[in-house]
């Protein structure tokens, strides 16, 4: 799955591109990267890999490569997550050996 990126630049020595969010990219699964320039003078271009971008267009670190969230993945890892929760089995094991309401857990679950 492709992956966005912006470049972030912190100081803009020759004036053209200026600071701030300066442009926006995209990482194919084929490693090959396509960036478009947000400034003035818009134009896009493709790099072999995100390596070549920071190596041409970092500025010796006043320019960085920042990795959008990839919500999607994000939300399905969550999901997976909260559907293998268990909240009775985790109540269950708090409760002190003998307690009422243990009782009542276990038999709850011996009826499923």
């Amino acid at each position: 799955m492709a992956k966005l990126f912006y470049l972030q630049r912190t100081q803009d020595e020759s004036g053209i591109s200026g600071t701030g969010r300066i442009a926006q990219g995209v990482i194919f699964d084929n490693g090959k990267v396509a960036l478009t320039w947000l400034s003035e003078h818009p134009s896009v271009a493709m790099y072999d890999n995100i390596g070549d971008v920071r190596t041409i267009h970092g500025h010796a670190g006043s320019t960085e490569v920042v990795m959008e969230q990839d919500w999607k993945r994000s939300f399905n890892e969550l999901k997976s997550a909260i559907t293998q929760l268990d909240p009775i089995a985790m109540v269950k094991e708090k409760l002190p050996e003998g307690s009422d309401t243990k009782e009542l857990i276990e038999k709850h679950l011996e009826k499923k």
